[in-house]
């Protein structure tokens, strides 16, 4: 038996488009334990006759939960709840926030002044250990990138070196928040050909300016790098479609 539409009414449809309300009506039944880790969320044409909401914007909605890490998308299975159990995930108001894709942007923006930062002070006060982990994780990178496996893990112990060779623990501490944040988000460019030999290139520089102890080249390197990975973000979102599971085990920046 099809469900009446859910009254929608007090999402503040009008600061919220359509997906972003259906996102965060979701993401309350899933807190409120009406959806468990593994449960899959009704179809797309459920979701539809439940909120009174067109295709896209259900499938922007899912989109949402699946940038947040709170979904994924399986051929054939549709969208499974992986789960928000942990003692320490964030609050629903947060995540609600977090569903806006300006928010998103936001935090990339944050990202980078962050990251220019960390990479002018690694560059000032990187020893000789901090530097040599660095260059392990940019050659990991590389290789990873050339066998046309994941570079997931060494290109976020990449940027994780640079903000340990800091010697600064908030930069540090700052990092890990904002990327684990914004991952899925990041995992987007993965759809974007040019965003893995780019990113290979780039890491070099960045590698090399704090060798050199040149912080504001060290500065610069990152913010053009970010630069390119914000646009390939923007780019695999332009492509369209929602994140799958084979996705999720690839790239980021």
């Amino acid at each position: 038996m099809n469900q009446p539409p859910r009254n929608l009414s007090g999402m503040q449809i009008g600061r919220q488009t359509l997906s972003q309300a259906v996102s965060a009506a979701v993401l309350d039944r899933i807190r409120a334990g009406e959806f468990g880790p593994g449960d899959r969320l009704p179809t797309e044409k459920m979701l539809m006759e439940e909120y009174g909401v067109g295709r896209n914007s259900v499938r922007e909605a899912v989109q949402a939960l699946v940038t947040l890490g709170l979904v994924e998308v399986r051929p054939g299975r549709g969208a499974t709840v992986i789960g928000v159990d942990s003692e320490n995930v964030l609050d629903s108001d947060t995540l609600s926030t977090l569903l806006k894709e300006k928010t998103v942007d936001d935090l990339c923006a944050f990202r980078r002044l962050l990251e220019m930062e960390t990479a002018a002070s690694a560059a000032r006060n990187a020893d000789e250990a901090e530097l040599a982990a660095i260059t392990h994780y940019l050659e990991a990178h590389e290789y990873a990138s050339k066998a046309g496996s994941s570079v997931s893990a060494a290109d976020d112990a990449f940027h994780a070196a640079i903000a340990r060779a800091s010697h600064n623990s908030v930069y540090a501490t700052m990092y890990d928040a904002v990327t684990g944040l914004i991952a899925n988000a990041r995992r987007l460019s993965e759809r974007v050909p040019w965003a893995i030999p780019r990113a290979v290139e780039q890491h070099a520089l960045i590698a090399a300016a704090i060798r050199a102890r040149d912080p504001e080249a060290a500065s610069a390197a990152m913010a053009a790098h970010l630069d390119s990975a914000v646009e390939a973000i923007h780019e695999g979102r332009e492509l369209g479609g929602p994140l799958t599971l084979a996705d999720s085990r690839q790239n980021g920046h």
